[in-house]
């Protein structure tokens, strides 16, 4: 996992939006679902910093690392999966 996260901090800037959007979202993914790998993804996230992606002139926006990450642990939610639905 480690390998990956290095390779996500040194080549997110220069990837195609989707990918740049995808690695984004991985890391917010780990920071906040394993537990483990949360201060690793944190220190990732400030290497990292704002992730610019172009949104072909929508309103979204790209999720902060570190505001994602802040905003779970402020609301003790760092380490719990989503609840899922069985059909």
């Amino acid at each position: 996992m480690r390998e990956l996260m290095s390779n996500i901090v040194s080549t997110i800037h220069q990837a195609p939006n989707r990918v740049k959007y995808s690695m984004n979202g991985f890391v917010i993914a780990l920071a906040c679902y394993v537990s483990e790998l949360t201060e690793e993804a944190k220190v990732a996230s400030e290497t990292i910093g704002a992730v610019t992606i172009d949104m072909n002139g929508t309103a979204c926006k790209t999720p902060n690392i570190a505001d994602q990450i802040l905003k779970l642990q402020n609301r003790g939610s760092l380490g719990k999966k989503k609840k899922t639905v069985k059909c």
